[in-house]
């Protein structure tokens, strides 16, 4: 009998096993066969204890919050390991760059990577436990019925299912087990006589409706959930110290929901895509596969022809036990030194370590094609996207972005990578019904690179205010094709003038705000007096010399008219820094322009800390218009790269002698800085 993965015994393995026994090659290869035979039988009877899992699997049961390990995990773990399984899970962790488990994990799995299966089996799993609530989501009832009532039965112990009151009358009026492949479970849920329930949710209905009111041990959505359904099953599993995880292959690409975990995410483990060649060479698809070349062609050749059983598997997975001893897991290469291939994630540290992201590929699951998956993809050796999401579940950027040519692989870089020694502007971006915005840039005229080296608001914490949450979160408007939906950064602080003042000050590192703190002034706090903040100026030195600074032009022209004179704002920002100026008045589409061309060339880099500006570049559309989300961190860049900075030569740089060389730079004669005399002293340029 053909298996996808447990092939008969070979010539070598019986001469072994008889050698081992101490008898004959042909009782060995009877006994091997009938072994086979046996493994296979129980391997249909009660996959939960003796269905294959490939290794992947191990790796998110390792990073998985409350897993608790099945004696058949212990026994593979010791095999394969050498250790037990708390050891086992902690160094895994570690393999993959977790300090602890977590309590939310999606798997982006390709076609037919195991993934449902891996919930499926996860979920019975949890149900098994004392008074254990399980909730399973899918998109609709009927699908719900065809795949997650029908994978949760496969996985349910032949002793559960022998209760199956729809064929036998109950023995036990606590339990409810009830299914027909026709309807799935009665009522679209199981309750066991442990007092555990594993309820079926759909989509369709409010989230009010499915998951409000309960608390749950562990929350499985499968496939297309929307980004509501995702927050209210991570708050209902809180008081219980539960898991959420989310399972689904990104056939809607890069979507609200794939945002909310992956932006900001640290790839942690890859994997080199042998599919998809970056040297103008030949794919490997055998490789890929676990293969050699002759075995990739005789099955191949079996499947196009028939015949004898070649005894070859579908695929070998990927070895992550390999990762435990520092090796990439990578499929070994025979023969192929110098080739060089796309890499793609297979692990990656969400939300600040409190969530994981993990990718299940085609070749980890011997029983789902992988090898017609592979070649129908292959067929159009130029659908590299689709190579990415249907063999590997990577979830490609939604095509209506505006800034398609951004990655954070190209384009973010750590914040100590940034030179010290750049002339520098400063961007404000104000606006009456919210926080303002502000971006510090740096150009360095020996190499045509600008760069964006902090925003605010910023992850880091601002006096009285705390750290602020993100300007901008993801959301399911017209199906992900938006700019996002404002998020906490944007409601106001309660700032005035001055405030902004200090907050330039005590990011730039002003003299005036060192001498401050210096006579007992509190870094956590705004000053109690903010009227001395009025008398502070740059003037008398600063760590960061400002070439010049901008303001949003259209918002610098509106009056200020609750004063009693018809006061400009920009009159009133120009007296708090030097160098104001309007920033440029040019339309949107020349500034997106400018940008693209610098991004393109790689001359447009940004400070890994700058969250909320690479989500703009990830997310950004300009479909919403005026009141885009995150259309203000684009807009600062964008008056920034339509200004002069990138005109400026080495003659502009700042000395290199520190804090007072830059304090004599800035002060010209009259008390007046090189810049404001040379711009004049309303800030504009002469």
């Amino acid at each position: 009998m053909r298996d996808e993965w447990y092939q008969p015994p070979t010539p070598d393995q019986a001469l072994a096993y008889a050698n081992a026994k101490g008898v004959d090659g042909d009782w060995a290869i009877r006994s091997l066969r009938e072994m086979r035979e046996k493994a296979l039988a129980r391997t249909k009877e009660d996959p939960f204890r003796f269905g294959f899992e490939p290794p992947v699997w191990f790796v998110a049961k390792a990073l998985m919050r409350g897993y608790r390990p099945t004696a058949r995990d212990e026994k593979q773990v010791r095999r394969r390991a050498g250790c037990g399984w708390e050891e086992f899970a902690a160094r895994m962790r570690a393999a993959c760059g977790f300090a602890a488990p977590v309590a939310q994990m999606v798997i982006m799995g390709a076609n037919r990577s195991g993934k449902t299966d891996f919930a499926a089996k996860t979920a019975v799993q949890d149900a098994l436990r004392e008074g254990a609530c399980v909730a399973i989501g899918a998109q609709k009832h009927s699908t719900a019925v065809e795949v997650q009532h029908a994978r949760v039965w496969r996985y349910l112990p032949p002793e559960l299912r022998e209760k199956n009151v729809a064929r036998r009358r109950a023995t036990d009026v606590t339990e409810n087990i009830s299914y027909t492949e026709k309807n799935g479970f009665a009522g679209s849920k199981i309750v066991l006589a442990n007092r555990s329930l594993m309820k079926f949710i759909t989509y369709e209905m409010e989230v009010a409706a499915t998951l409000e009111g309960m608390e749950y041990d562990k929350v499985w959505l499968d496939e297309e959930f929307n980004k509501a359904y995702m927050d209210a099953a991570i708050s209902r599993i809180a008081s219980k110290s539960g898991t959420f995880l989310g399972t689904f292959t990104p056939v809607s690409g890069y979507s609200p929901v794939v945002a909310a975990f992956l932006e900001g995410m640290q790839v942690t483990r890859w994997h080199t895509a042998y599919l998809l060649p970056k040297d103008g060479g030949e794919p490997l698809p055998w490789t890929e596969l676990g293969l050699s070349r002759d075995e990739y062609k005789t099955l191949g050749a079996w499947r196009r022809d028939g015949g004898e059983d070649p005894g070859i598997p579908e695929c070998r997975p990927e070895d992550c036990f390999a990762w435990l001893e520092g090796m990439g897991g990578d499929k070994v290469l025979n023969g192929i030194n110098g080739r060089a291939f796309a890499k793609v994630p297979r692990v990656a540290v969400c939300k600040d370590g409190e969530a994981a992201a993990i990718w299940f590929y085609c070749a980890d699951n011997p029983y789902g094609r992988p090898m017609e998956i592979i070649r129908h993809q292959m067929a159009n050796r130029n659908a590299v996207g689709m190579i990415r999401k249907r063999v590997y579940g990577v979830a490609e950027k939604v095509r209506g972005r505006m800034f398609m040519e951004f990655s954070k692989e190209k384009h973010v870089i750590p914040d100590a990578a940034i030179p010290k020694r750049l002339v520098r502007c400063m961007v404000v971006d104000p606006a009456p019904e919210r926080n303002w915005t502000a971006g510090w840039y740096g150009y360095d005229p020996q190499t045509g690179i600008m760069y964006k080296y902090r925003e605010w608001p910023g992850s880091y914490e601002i006096p009285t205010v705390g750290v602020p949450g993100d300007w901008a979160v993801p959301s399911d408007r017209r199906g992900g094709m938006n700019d996002g939906e404002r998020g906490e950064a944007q409601e106001s602080f309660g700032m005035g003038f001055l405030h902004y003042k200090f907050e330039w000050a005590r990011l730039e590192g002003w003299a005036a705000y060192k001498n401050w703190l210096a006579a007992g002034g509190d870094p956590s706090s705004w000053p109690e007096e903010m009227a001395e903040v009025e008398e502070w100026s740059e003037l008398d030195g600063t760590d960061e010399p400002m070439h010049f600074r901008l303001i949003d032009s259209r918002a610098a022209s509106q009056s200020k008219i609750s004063m009693k004179e018809n006061v400009s704002l920009f009159d009133e920002v120009a007296k708090l820094a030097e160098g104001f100026q309007p920033a440029s008045g040019q339309r949107i589409d020349i500034g997106i322009n400018f940008l693209r061309d610098r991004i393109v060339a790689g001359k447009y880099l940004i400070a890994a800390s700058c969250k909320n500006t690479i989500f703009a570049y990830e997310t950004y559309t300009g479909l919403d218009g005026q009141k885009g989300a995150c259309k203000d961190f684009v807009d600062c860049d964008r008056y920034c790269v339509l200004s002069d900075l990138c005109s400026c030569t080495v003659d502009d740089l700042p000395p290199e002698s520190g804090q007072q060389a830059v304090q004599a730079a800035n002060i010209g004669a009259g008390g007046l800085s090189r810049r404001k005399a040379r711009r004049g002293a309303g800030g504009r340029r002469l």
